[in-house]
């Protein structure tokens, strides 16, 4: 296998390089300053940085004060931190804060009785040159820029996003620092009995048996919704949250969003060197298989499909697919699978709402990607060749329905033909990512084939579906690594 694509732009990724050695040498400088002018017990504190251990006390309270968290009478008694369990992330840092407060200016000592909780997530960039360098180089700072952003603030229904407390997103630095609710813990505290007899909270992924790791004894299934309820809920959800930007210029504006200056026919060498190191790692990958050094067992019509994609990638015909006026574009999640996403029980277990976290892809895309994505992701082949087309349908009318698009303009098989190669176009480039990720268990390389494979069979039935290279996460380019 070869591929059209070349390293581009050595000069652009010494200029990066610098940018990344000038802005640890900051952080490190900034780091010294903080230390020697606060702590987190005196003065008015500091907000946490990437490589703090500790948050700042008195930072922390005016911040859930004045984000009217807690109450303006309150006093913060405690930040607990401790690791985030069952975090399969492959990027950044994320710890659960565990907050004690009172009201009044009650001391540390006071009876446990009066103290309250408050359950945070706190996410932020890794510190050192080379993880700044790669922030630098994959935009990762964008969901901290987006949850400040009037798009996450119209964003509608307010329960879709997590409430954000602080958020500092710095492209230059290659760094970012959010602090927000715990969904998991949102209306219930932990607590089913304190939740008014409604259910807690779920990760989505175990209402479709959370791929290969299994559901966890500890959430009862028997509470859960059917595969194809959750996934119709799912994707009229997304038409909803699609339909608020459906084609709107004014994201092609926005700088920080991801994708943007693709559209504008600029920032070819972080798509390119993503492409190559898609390359590279699937070439990596088939290799191992084929040797038996691991463990997976890719089909013919599956290698074929990936080989040809990475063999006529090119960023010409990149442009030429997103300066055709007849795709659409809106703003999307861009990681849009189960594991990012809460079923919200807290209110109602008979209509619970659906909250999505992890918007560090946002990006401005073609729709029904996010779609395909989640479907290739995480539901079962069986659920998904039977109920794909109608929850698909679903969507469509949802979008009718709220006046994003017009029948005669967008057509429900347009629609579904859009769902068929934009989700397996998305899988491409992360699976050949994947297969050759250090840690990666083989049967999950296994599963995540069988499940391409299944959906690349369901699109046959399509006589005009091909695929390529599109959408990709900004990688550097292999020979840098």
């Amino acid at each position: 296998m070869s591929t059209s694509i070349t390293i581009a732009s050595p000069a652009t990724y010494r200029y990066l390089s610098l940018q990344a050695a000038v802005a640890q040498t900051y952080a490190t400088l900034r780091r010294h300053f903080v230390s020697a002018v606060f702590s987190s017990s005196l003065g008015g504190g500091h907000a946490p940085n990437p490589g703090d251990s500790t948050i700042s006390i008195p930072w922390l309270t005016k911040t859930l004060i004045a984000t009217e968290a807690i109450p303006r009478t309150a006093t913060v008694i405690s930040a607990e931190c401790k690791g985030l369990d069952g975090n399969r992330g492959l990027v950044g840092v994320m710890t659960r804060v565990h907050v004690s407060y009172v009201l009044g200016e009650t001391g540390a000592k006071s009876d446990s009785k009066d103290r309250q909780e408050l359950h945070l997530i706190l996410k932020m960039s890794g510190d050192g040159y080379l993880r700044r360098l790669g922030n630098i180089i994959s935009g990762q700072a964008r969901e901290a820029r987006f949850y400040s952003s009037d798009l996450a603030k119209e964003l509608v229904p307010k329960t879709l996003l997590p409430r954000v407390y602080y958020s500092h997103g710095s492209q230059w630095l290659g760094e970012y620092v959010i602090l927000m609710e715990d969904i998991k813990q949102r209306g219930c505290g932990g607590d089913q009995a304190s939740n008014n007899g409604n259910l807690p909270p779920v990760d989505v992924n175990f209402v479709f048996g959370n791929q290969i790791w299994g559901i966890p004894p500890s959430i009862d299934q028997s509470t859960l919704p059917k595969a194809t309820d959750m996934l119709d809920q799912m994707f009229v959800t997304a038409a909803g949250m699609h339909a608020q930007h459906w084609n709107d210029p004014r994201l092609r504006k926005l700088s920080w969003l991801k994708c943007v200056g693709w559209y504008h026919g600029v920032d070819r060498a972080r798509w390119e060197w993503s492409v190559q190191a898609g390359a590279v790692s699937w070439a990596k990958g088939k290799a191992k298989a084929a040797s038996g050094e691991l463990d997976v067992k890719y089909s013919e019509k599956f290698i074929s499909v990936m080989d040809k994609a990475f063999e006529q990638a090119s960023w010409e015909k990149l442009q030429q697919r997103l300066q055709d006026r007849s795709i659409p574009f809106t703003l999307t999640h861009g990681d849009f699978h189960a594991a990012n996403m809460i079923l919200d029980r807290s209110k109602s277990s008979t209509s619970p709402d659906l909250a999505i976290y992890d918007w560090s892809e946002v990006c401005i895309w073609e729709p029904t990607t996010d779609l395909g994505q989640t479907v290739i992701s995480d539901v079962a082949i069986p659920v998904f060749q039977a109920h794909a087309r109608s929850a698909v349908h679903k969507y469509w009318e949802r979008l009718v329905e709220l006046g994003a698009i017009k029948p005669s303009e967008y057509s429900f098989e347009t629609c579904w033909k859009s769902f068929l190669r934009g989700g397996v176009e998305k899988w491409i480039w992360t699976f050949a990512i994947l297969c050759n990720y250090p840690g990666m268990p083989p049967k999950c390389v296994q599963y995540f084939h069988d499940q391409m494979l299944a959906f690349i069979e369901l699109a046959d039935s399509e006589k005009d579906v091909s695929y390529g290279i599109t959408t990709v996460a900004c990688f550097a380019p292999p020979s840098a690594e």
